[in-house]
């Protein structure tokens, strides 16, 4: 839901759960339903939450001169900054788990939050989707999924454009941000968007204040239909996609872990995750 005041709207979820989509579906809608080059759809719809640009930007500092700690201290101070200067809500994507540093300190802070949306998809179709774009087998996928505190951008060599995310394994994500976001969050599952975008959008809009009306919905939806970002991918290309990856727009499929997981591979998702998959309904 959204606070009523400018402020970072996040959108949540675990890694190939929707959230590119997502952001470029309500950048589309933002501007009235028009077509969103993907690779360039504006400003602060762009913004994650670990740039390390705005980091240091932002707080003038070099934080290759900090510990992974002092970092994670900072990172409240640098949501609170950019609050401060917005005259609307912008859209930040975040795969980070909702946390806090070692003393305590909300890595996502309330004061600086305008509305939390958080994208939940199936575990056994993240597997799927995570192996394709990671370059990995599905049973690297499976694993990773379920290492508590996974983290990404951790290198201790060489300076990663983003900074360090803690993203946790795939249950420990999605407790996160249902039991301890900033504010209570609009919850989308990805099998309902695909089942009816427009309905999902309609709702996300509301929650956040998006301005929107049937015929705005319906060309935004259009506009960030899959087949038209594969389309605009194969002819483009698409900046965020891995090199491990051959394209990022796959077929968007809900359900396809069905053909593609053994029994064993599965039941390995559901042991794993069972009590958070239970909560969205997927079990």
């Amino acid at each position: 839901m959204s606070s009523g005041r400018p402020g970072i709207i996040w959108l949540a979820s675990y890694l190939k759960s929707g959230n590119t989509w997502m952001r470029l579906a309500l950048a589309s809608l933002r501007a009235g339903g028009q077509a969103v080059d993907i690779n360039r759809f504006g400003g602060d719809e762009d913004t994650i939450s670990a740039s390390r640009r705005h980091f240091d930007t932002l707080l003038d500092i070099d934080s290759a001169d900090l510990t992974a700690s002092e970092i994670v201290e900072c990172r409240a101070e640098v949501y609170r900054r950019v609050a401060a200067t917005l005259r609307e809500s912008a859209l930040w994507k975040t795969h980070e788990a909702c946390g806090a540093s070692p003393l305590g300190t909300p890595l996502f802070p309330a004061d600086a939050t305008a509305g939390v949306v958080y994208l939940a998809r199936d575990p056994r179709d993240v597997a799927v989707s995570l192996a394709n774009h990671a370059g990995r087998t599905i049973d690297a996928a499976i694993a990773a999924m379920a290492e508590p505190g996974y983290t990404v951008s951790a290198a201790t060599t060489g300076l990663p454009l983003q900074l360090p995310q803690r993203i946790g394994a795939w249950s420990e994500n999605v407790e996160s941000w249902l039991d301890h976001a900033p504010c209570p969050p609009i919850v989308v599952r990805y099998e309902d968007m695909r089942h009816d975008t427009a309905a999902v959008l309609q709702r996300v809009a509301d929650g956040i204040g998006i301005p929107s009306d049937t015929d705005a919905i319906a060309a935004a939806v259009a506009a960030t239909a899959f087949d038209t970002l594969r389309a605009q991918e194969d002819q483009a290309g698409f900046a965020e996609r891995p090199q491990a990856a051959p394209r990022f727009f796959l077929s968007g499929t809900a359900g396809a872990w069905r053909d593609r997981l053994s029994p064993a591979q599965s039941a390995r998702i559901e042991r794993d995750h069972g009590t958070a998959m239970a909560r969205l309904g997927y079990c």
